[in-house]
């Protein structure tokens, strides 16, 4: 009887963290935005993004020249990921087109 009480808590605690991670996992999103020459604007004017590990901002460099933003260079084909960890307003500017910058609001969940 103790081990088949034991084994039911054992499955009730398996189920009950697989049921944590995947909601954990599930509110998860990656945001990607692409720098393009075919696009009328080589990034879009802002992004919405959640605070903390929630979201993900990828920024992929689809140009054939090599990309600087924000101080990070993003070589043809390449991409950077970056998490907020505080809600605010971040632009960032694209030195490679001229007048292409992006604004970043990131809010609390």
């Amino acid at each position: 009887m103790k081990r088949l009480t034991l084994l039911l808590i054992s499955i009730v605690a398996l189920c009950s963290a697989g049921y944590a991670g995947w909601q954990w996992y599930d509110r998860q999103r990656t945001v990607v935005v692409v720098i393009s020459d075919d696009a009328p604007r080589a990034l879009p004017q802002s992004v919405e993004l959640v605070r903390g590990v929630r979201d993900t901002l990828v920024i992929r460099n689809e140009t054939n020249t090599t990309a600087l933003i924000a101080g990070r260079s993003i070589a043809p084909g390449q991409e950077v990921r970056q998490r907020f960890l505080s809600a605010g307003e971040y632009t960032f500017a694209c030195t490679t087109h001229q007048g292409a910058d992006v604004s970043v609001i990131v809010r609390d969940p």
